[in-house]
């Protein structure tokens, strides 16, 4: 009876390995996830095309834009059932310095893509290849790329396409890249529909390690949101009040920044310190004498025409034919220009510096930095100004830390909204207005 029981017990427990055994060796792969076939890059992002378009709608709608009944929330949805896209899903984004950019997006009917792609083909020169079993179809004048499997697919703009699709098909399930994993895991911005995340080389120097970006809009324009953390104390904060120019209407670039720096001048190590050193050095600038004598307030404004008198020496024929000289004032238009800045007793060696390097020149009648108009200058307190205009520009009391630059017709306004030991919170504001207007869509 024990024999028997015996056989059976090593008979079953045979079976079980045999089938243990089976199972794990032909289990069939499971199929990568769309996080999976994620490639790293420079930045990544990730949007809700259906929830972006509702929240900029009021801006189209305000613009008047002829593409708004085009992007509308009802429409776009419409038009991802038609092609099999699931646009109720994230779109995930990823671009390198190079300009090369790509997207991933989720497909709920793989057999409705080539429908898209037939309507495609009527208005541009779309062409197919395969490689490695895998179709894809380009434009080659514009370098951009379309592929799709049974569940995703890839879009692909730039000069590594075959890379990026041999990364995307060769995925394997559970195997997502560890920056996206990161990316994905980060509380800030998690409720945003457009969020950017850094993961770019370059920012290591300065000792950061978290760096993210969202997108906010209302009917007037777009709102950038920053987030910065570093691995490393910042070592400078804000300060309750400074001095600053009041801006106008005539204001074309404005940087307003008033920090405290006391600890930030005893941190010589310190990754920003030792890059800005770096920086300034390429163009000449005394930095380490300039934080010597800095007190942390630095206003800078440009913008609209003053109008300066210009004394000269003329060479005049008298009545007898004989040469005189006479001294003569006319009217030059030259641009508005400010700058001020608070210094402490070592602002002397400071200014030396700058004129021994030629970056401040002093004239007969006022002074010149670099290609400047020529300057008036004042000193009340620690307070060092020069300016373009017969007077100073008016002052005012400010806590903010701004930067106002006007490009190409437009006034981008960047501010740093909060800082703690570790962080810097921050906003770039975007009107639109000129922008369309130049680009000719209103």
């Amino acid at each position: 009876m024990y024999r028997k029981f015996l056989t059976l017990v090593l008979i079953a427990g045979s079976l079980g390995l045999v089938l243990f055994v089976r199972s794990f060796l032909f289990e069939q792969p499971k199929t990568p996830r769309l996080l999976d076939r994620l490639p790293s890059a420079d930045f990544l992002g990730k949007a809700n095309i259906l929830e972006l378009a509702k929240e900029t709608n009021s801006l189209l709608q305000y613009n008047k834009l002829s593409m708004r009944d085009f992007t509308t929330y009802e429409f776009l949805l419409g038009q991802g059932k038609q092609y099999g896209i699931d646009l109720e899903s994230n779109l995930y984004i990823f671009v390198n310095e190079n300009g090369n950019w790509g997207a991933l997006i989720r497909l709920t009917d793989s057999s409705k893509v080539s429908l898209g792609i037939e309507r495609l083909s009527k208005y541009s020169e779309l062409k197919d290849s395969i490689v490695a079993g895998n179709r894809y179809y380009y434009i080659a004048k514009e370098q951009s790329y379309l592929h799709y499997g049974k569940d995703y697919a890839l879009i692909y703009q730039g000069t590594d396409f075959i890379k990026t699709l041999n990364q995307v098909v060769s995925a394997h399930y559970g195997a997502q890249q560890k920056v996206w994993r990161r990316f994905l895991r980060q509380k800030q911005f998690k409720d945003e529909h457009l969020v950017f995340y850094a993961n770019w080389p370059k920012l290591k120097k300065f000792d950061v390690e978290t760096a993210m970006f969202a997108h906010d809009s209302d009917s007037l324009g777009l709102r950038l949101k920053s987030y910065i953390k570093k691995r490393t104390p910042l070592y400078f904060s804000l300060k309750s009040n400074g001095l600053t120019y009041l801006s106008n209407v005539q204001t074309d670039r404005l940087i307003d920044i008033h920090l405290d720096v006391s600890e930030f001048k005893q941190q010589r190590q310190d990754s920003v310190y030792v890059q800005l050193a770096k920086l300034s050095r390429k163009i000449g600038f005394p930095f380490e004498r300039f934080m010597a004598a800095w007190n942390g307030d630095l206003v800078y404004q440009e913008g609209g025409k003053q109008v300066q008198e210009v004394r000269y020496i003329e060479t005049v024929l008298d009545e007898d034919f004989n040469e005189t000289e006479v001294e003569r004032v006319r009217l030059d238009t030259v641009p508005g220009f400010a700058v001020l800045t608070s210094l402490n007793r070592s602002a002397p060696l400071f200014i030396g510096k700058l004129t021994q390097k030629g970056l401040l020149r002093q004239e007969e009648d006022g002074y010149r930095f670099l290609f400047s108009p020529l300057l008036h200058f004042q000193k009340s307190g620690p307070y060092y100004q020069y300016f373009s205009a017969a007077t100073s520009p008016r002052l005012a009391r400010s806590r903010q830390n701004q930067v106002l630059w006007k490009y190409k017709g437009t006034k981008y306004y960047f501010t740093i909204d909060k800082l703690t030991r570790y962080e810097i919170f921050g906003s770039l504001q975007i009107p639109v207005k000129s922008i369309l207007r130049r680009n000719k869509l209103v």
